[in-house]
């Protein structure tokens, strides 16, 4: 008598023991291990910004500085960005201009240096930079593959084919349309009596 025929229960237990194991790995390898590891290249080259705490990122803090009203209240009721995002504006007087966060597990660039972008953005860079796999799991059935999703050579055509339309001259025309509301009341009037 051969060993699986002794125990058959035995063999499944291991091997379901074993696949547990495996599931495991893999979860605190993506949830623990590489954001740590993204954590330290991060700050190797150069950039800062508030540590984040595992496994939420920066999400405690974030709500921490969204209840704490002596940050939301600024110098300016014109200062918008401040008011809305007290966290933001506390990291900037902490962090610079430029800094990651982290939600969750993964990291954000938050740049508030329009010189930076304009470097970066004009660059070869920019068709490079990768837009994070949170965006590209759980937004891709919204926005396909539109021009917030797509990234390299294609985000330059569609970036290059939507241009034209943001010109002012463009915007004036769009704005001189004619309303249409009498018309489509006109047209539904007339669906409705059929």
């Amino acid at each position: 008598m051969g060993l699986l025929e002794l125990a058959p229960g035995f063999n499944i237990a291991v091997l379901l023991a074993f696949f547990l194991f495996l599931i495991t790995l893999r979860v605190l390898f993506s949830c623990w291990i590489s954001p740590t590891l993204k954590y330290w290249k991060i700050r190797r080259n150069g950039f800062g910004g508030p540590t984040p705490s595992f496994p939420f990122g920066n999400i405690k803090d974030i709500v921490k500085m969204s209840g704490d009203s002596s940050l939301q209240s600024s110098n300016s009721p014109h200062d918008i960005h401040s008011n809305a995002f007290p966290y933001f504006a506390q990291w900037q007087r902490s962090y610079g201009k430029t800094f990651i966060y982290w939600l969750g597990t993964e990291p954000f660039l938050y740049i508030a240096e329009p010189e930076f972008l304009k470097k970066m953005s004009g660059s070869v860079m920019a068709k490079s930079w990768g837009k994070p796999t949170v965006f590209k799991n759980d937004r891709d059935p919204m926005f396909g593959n539109g021009l917030v999703m797509v990234e390299g050579d294609e985000w330059v055509r569609q970036r290059h084919v939507i241009t034209p339309a943001f010109n002012p001259i463009n915007l004036k025309v769009s704005l001189s349309v004619p309303d249409l509301s009498p018309k489509m009341e006109k047209y539904l009037a007339d669906s409705l009596r059929i």
